[in-house]
């Protein structure tokens, strides 16, 4: 027998039985430390001005039919219920590239078609809208001044991609 093998099983022997319900409740515990710490981090960008760039949570739902919710979720409506906190358009995922001659956002919208999509162009900022099975709408800040004329896109598989020629090419 191996000298890793005859370690591993004196390491099992000597632990303490697994218990499922502390392993899970201590996983959703650290879970919910780490969103309150990127909660934290969003709030600190908002109030230095800058748009918020993160997105993350998740919900859980219990047999009850009651949901938790942790993360980046909006605050409820005036008199609605912690249900009207979920977006009616979802934020897709994006990435900014930056080369040398323009700008490439990627974003991930699966099941749009691109006869549903709309982008626009406003305050230094692309905006991504659509509507098809789901909604979406995503407003990009983006690094630096970028022309409107040139801009091209394509949308494949879920995945848009969207080049923005800068104002002025980099050196």
């Amino acid at each position: 027998m191996s000298l890793s093998r005859a370690m591993s099983e004196q390491a099992r022997q000597d632990a303490p039985p697994a218990d499922p319900a502390g392993s899970l409740a201590g996983m959703l515990e650290g879970l919910k430390g780490l969103a309150e710490g990127l909660g934290r981090l969003a709030e600190g960008a908002g109030q230095a001005g800058e748009e918020g760039r993160v997105v993350f949570g998740y919900s859980v739902r219990t047999l009850d039919g009651s949901v938790q919710a942790f993360g980046h979720v909006p605050d409820p409506k005036p008199g609605g219920t912690a249900e009207a906190a979920v977006p009616e358009a979802r934020q897709p995922l994006v990435d900014v590239f930056e080369e040398a001659d323009a700008i490439l956002v990627v974003a991930e919208v699966p099941g749009l078609e691109p006869a549903a999509l709309t982008l626009a162009l406003r305050d230094g900022a692309l905006e991504i809208t659509g509507a098809g099975r789901l909604r979406y709408h995503r407003r990009v800040a983006l690094p630096c001044a970028v022309r409107e004329a040139g801009m091209t896109h394509a949308c494949r598989n879920g995945i848009l991609e969207v080049r923005l020629p800068r104002a002025e090419a980099a050196p």
